[in-house]
């Protein structure tokens, strides 16, 4: 039996999923940020009812009662700050744009968006008696955490709407209310939020999503994620990230889901052709998927081009000239495909992950 405290709401994480919880690669569907007041659940019941027959007397002859059912949760979390990429998240609206093309705010639109949403983490603070238990052997020694433990909230949810804007002399919080959603396309999800060991290795949730629970709450030695840069949406990485041996539900020969999910990006390579060739073209693989063919003298913008026109790839970059940088910021693993270079002396393609 797990007693623990919930005590300070430490961090949140939010992730775009879709009506059945599936998690949505974007180069903007994934954000952490402390910056919220509260997060509630209220739940929304069906009403016990009592079932009642009476016969031609005019007596009772059946009665019972139907069970009381929960239907979802209501959701509502205050914002301490205008966060416009969290909100145009949750609620499908539109940022606007300076002219540097960073986002400077949002606008609104009248319909509230219900084919996507968002799975929302919260770590907590809190600890409780059995976070420090005696030790019986020097294996603790081999510990690298800090000991320290955290409650860990996972919901889905959508159909968000902002609630009242005041503005006056005093602070003004922004409210988004939405509803729960069972997300059993989350399945183990692609972050480590779970202790795997008793050393505390971070993994994936150790069984997946029940397809009837609304919210999971456990205790967890994994410490919550940094808030991304300037507490704005970051990519969201899934097909380009878990391939082959790390799968998210599992492999097409019973191969099963990993464990330990790979950390979402960026990652960089370097990527260098040898040996001088004079003709013929090249293919790199991107997370498992191979490209169309880039020509034997690529330019920085040709090689980008053949990367992003891959349709589980998004926002990658690539610099240089002789030696090129490629950068994904979801992550992924990059790899040279089929090399049918021509001339020179035997001319070949190096890629080479940047630690």
């Amino acid at each position: 039996m797990a007693v623990f405290p919930v005590v300070k709401g430490i961090r949140l994480r939010a992730s775009k999923i879709n009506n059945c919880g599936l998690p949505i690669a974007g180069p903007a569907n994934r954000i952490v940020t402390s910056g919220f007041v509260t997060a509630s659940l209220s739940p929304v019941m069906k009403d016990r009812e009592e079932l009642e027959q009476q016969n031609a007397e005019g007596k009772v002859c059946v009665a019972d009662t139907t069970p009381a059912v929960r239907k979802y949760y209501n959701i509502e979390l205050e914002l301490c700050k205008v966060n416009t990429g969290l909100i145009s998240m949750f609620n499908g609206w539109s940022q606007i744009l300076g002219h540097d093309d960073k986002a400077i705010g949002i606008t609104d639109k009248s319909e509230v968006e219900q084919d996507f949403g968002v799975a929302i983490e919260i770590w907590t603070g809190g600890r409780a008696d059995e976070d420090c238990p005696t030790p019986t052997t020097d294996d603790v020694f081999s510990v690298g955490s800090s000991g320290r433990q955290y409650g860990y909230l996972l919901f889905g949810g959508g159909e968000f709407t902002l609630g009242d804007v005041e503005v006056g002399a005093q602070i003004s919080n922004f409210t988004l209310s939405g509803i729960t959603w069972a997300i059993p396309a989350w399945g183990r999800g692609p972050y480590n939020v779970a202790g795997t060991d008793a050393a505390g290795t971070p993994g994936r949730l150790l069984t997946p999503v029940d397809p009837d629970s609304h919210f999971t709450l456990f205790r967890t030695p994994v410490a919550p994620p940094e808030p991304t840069e300037g507490e704005e949406p970051e990519p969201l990485s899934i097909a380009a990230l878990f391939v082959d041996p790390d799968f998210y539900f599992g492999g097409p020969n019973g191969e099963p889901a990993a464990d330990i999910a790979p950390e979402q990006g960026p990652t960089k390579y370097t990527l260098e052709i040898t040996g001088a060739p004079t003709g013929g073209t090249f293919t790199l693989e991107v997370g498992g998927v191979e490209t169309g063919p880039i020509a034997f003298n690529p330019n920085a913008a040709a090689i980008e081009t053949a990367i992003n026109a891959l349709p589980h790839i998004f926002g990658a970059k690539v610099t240089g000239t002789s030696t090129f940088t490629l950068e994904l910021p979801g992550g992924g693993a990059v790899a040279k495909g089929d090399v049918s270079l021509t001339g020179g002396t035997t001319p070949d393609v190096t890629v080479t992950l940047v630690p």
